[in-house]
């Protein structure tokens, strides 16, 4: 899913995503960090540990084609592209885990 506008909140700890139709939905950054696509991280993907990045917020967002996103983060971790497909997973993935 195409998200039709992506923007981080005030305290730059959430992200939220609008999609068509009005549905949106929101994501931690700890948990955006802990679940970065990067290559050093990809081991620790599959089992995010958000609590490892708490106090983490996120500096800025980069268009990246028409396809993905990249996140910069407050500790410099900058690698990760989060592709349409993934961040929307990860937004199901949180709302999963915030509310088990």
């Amino acid at each position: 899913m195409i998200p039709k506008n992506i923007k981080l909140n005030d305290a730059k700890s959430n992200l939220q995503i609008l999609y068509e139709e009005g549905k949106y939905l929101i994501i931690n950054a700890s948990f955006l960090r802990a679940c970065s696509p990067s290559v050093e991280n990809k081991i620790h993907a599959k089992n995010p540990n958000p609590k490892k990045y708490l106090n983490i917020k996120i500096i800025s967002i980069e268009k990246i084609g028409n396809y993905a996103i990249k996140l910069i983060f407050d500790d410099g971790h900058e690698t990760g592209i989060y592709s349409w497909q993934y961040l929307y997973d990860l937004g199901i993935k949180f709302q999963n885990y915030s509310h088990p």
